[in-house]
């Protein structure tokens, strides 16, 4: 299998310098933000709702194991209608085209049916409370299925060129960092002055607004594909054929779970590791998140010279020099404080984490191109679907390790071995991608598809 690591990368464009309207590039992210809001109040807050205020206080409302577990269950019910929604949307006639009417429909359910899980029906552990958290995860995730499979197959319909992919990249990134911050930093504020209603209200309708932008974005104004005709089975088949697809998806969930072990985790480091107040997790994720922001530019910039595959090892491999030391917070070496040497580390984090938000989805719609040039199918939801199914049984495995180790090894030791479990996972995600051909799929993307098959 080529690495391409002696190819030297090639400039990101393929139309002379000709790209989609600023407009489209900066409205596209905000579909993103507008789920990261909703998913990772859900993914971070809900958890801390439910289970880990309940460990500082002394009284869970659910088990962390359970919580887990519900979650994980919900994750497959939805992952199994990734493919079912990608091969709608791909084969979707209509005249409002491919991707927008799922967005249109599925947005304003998303955001009402995740945001009426933080008011349980009773005030302790129940089999009732069990079984409302379970189907609510359950109804939400399949919704948010409804709006991303579509969403992220735009990403590869609204141009070939992948100069503007790493635009649309970029302000998908930009947007989830900042709904991603929204999510981190708002509700200790919002949740100590006012409350779960005024909360959830508040970020609501936020994400409302940020989710239906992209649906003002005419899609058929910049790509006129033919539907997918491969029925679901063998495009599922196609897709996992695909040999540069095969090996982003596996670096990638590598990756995914040791990051999603760490962002679980992040307001206990604050908390319980590092002796703060829950008001101290907005400070040092504004940090974290606010020095990713800023180098998203220079991501960019450098990711369309050097190439996507190297900007990525070389985010990984930052990544898995720095969060293993969060395993130190409770005892910092030089003579740190537990406060300055978290806020350190969270800086420093930020830095490879500009990386990992912006590369991933440049490569899904660059492999589904590299599908189309060899079948003459236009599968890009499916990609995109394939890859959120495997990612979404990723963040349940990750929240059933996160609950068994804080329920088995207890605080702080469950928490502290998070760091060193994700910089394992960030090391072996950039050993993977150094698989990723990226030299071959840029060549296909030059030369002309072949006639659709039938």
């Amino acid at each position: 299998m080529a690495t391409g690591a002696e190819v030297p990368a090639e400039p990101m464009s393929t139309t002379g310098g000709r790209g989609l309207p600023r407009w489209v590039k900066f409205g596209f992210g905000a579909g993103q933000g507008g789920a990261t809001v909703m998913e990772r109040l859900l993914f971070i807050w809900l958890y801390f709702f439910w289970v880990q205020r309940g460990v500082e206080d002394g009284g869970p409302l659910i088990a962390p194991v359970v919580f887990g577990l519900l979650v994980l269950g919900g994750r497959v019910i939805d992952a199994v209608t990734d493919p079912l929604v990608a091969r709608w949307s791909d084969g979707h006639r209509g005249r409002l085209g491919r991707r927008r009417p799922f967005m249109i429909w599925s947005g304003l359910p998303l955001v009402v049916v995740s945001g009426a899980l933080f008011f349980p029906p009773e005030a302790g552990p129940s089999v009732a409370n069990t079984v409302y958290l379970g189907v609510g995860l359950a109804v939400f995730y399949v919704l948010i299925t409804f709006y991303l499979v579509p969403y992220t197959g735009l990403l590869a319909d609204l141009s070939p060129d992948p100069a503007d992919r790493m635009d649309l990249a970029t302000s998908n990134a930009t947007y989830q960092l900042l709904g991603l911050a929204v999510a981190m930093i708002a509700p200790p504020l919002l949740l100590g002055a006012a409350g779960p209603l005024v909360m959830v209200a508040t970020l609501g309708t936020l994400a409302v607004l940020l989710l239906y932008i992209p649906p003002l974005i005419d899609e058929r104004r910049f790509t006129r594909p033919e539907p997918a005709t491969a029925p679901l089975l063998p495009a599922i088949r196609a897709t996992l054929r695909n040999r540069p697809f095969v090996v982003t998806l596996i670096a990638t969930n590598v990756l995914w779970l040791g990051f999603n072990l760490v962002a679980l985790n992040t307001p206990l480091y604050v908390t319980v590791l590092a002796g703060l107040d829950e008001s101290a997790i907005a400070r040092f994720t504004a940090v974290l998140l606010g020095l990713a922001l800023l180098l998203f530019p220079v991501v960019n910039a450098v990711a369309k010279r050097a190439g996507a595959r190297r900007v990525m090892i070389a985010a990984l491999v930052w990544v898995g020099v720095v969060v293993p030391l969060n395993y130190l917070i409770p005892t910092p070496p030089f003579g740190l404080s537990p406060a300055t040497f978290t806020l350190i580390l969270f800086g420093l984090g930020g830095i490879g984490l500009s990386g990992m938000f912006i590369v991933p989805l440049t490569i899904v719609a660059a492999v589904a191109d590299y599908d189309h040039h060899r079948s003459g199918q236009r599968r890009e939801a499916m990609y995109f679907a394939v890859y959120f199914f495997t990612l979404k049984l990723n963040i349940g495995i990750s929240t059933v390790v996160s609950g068994a180790l804080l329920q088995v090894l207890g605080p702080p030791l469950g928490i502290q071995v998070t760091g060193p479990l994700g910089g394992i996972a960030a090391l072996a995600g950039a050993w993977l991608f150094r698989r990723y051909p990226e030299q071959e799929v840029l060549r296909a993307a030059r030369r002309e598809p072949t006639v659709p098959l039938t």
